[in-house]
């Protein structure tokens, strides 16, 4: 079985060519940004299958790692039938 991964990046300003470096990467799945973004840096990432919140603090940005650590802790385990 492959394992796919999606990375997330934390950024506090994002332009439509960053938006469009992420794309091409292709392995970044979930964009936070502590400012909010253009809609023409919106429309890059949507067509790119990239997830983004935006106009989040930087406090909540340890709360979300934490959840997403969590979830895929779940994840793996219920994979391995524990």
């Amino acid at each position: 079985m492959s394992e796919e991964y999606g990375e997330i990046k934390v950024k506090k300003n994002i332009f439509p060519n960053d938006a469009k470096k992420i794309v091409e990467k292709g392995t970044i799945k979930i964009l936070v940004t502590q400012n909010l973004v253009s809609s023409k840096t919106k429309k890059i990432l949507t067509e790119g299958e990239v997830t983004l919140y935006e106009g989040v603090e930087p406090n909540e940005v340890n709360k979300i790692r934490e959840k997403l650590k969590e979830k895929i802790r779940e994840k793996m385990e219920y994979e391995r039938g524990e």
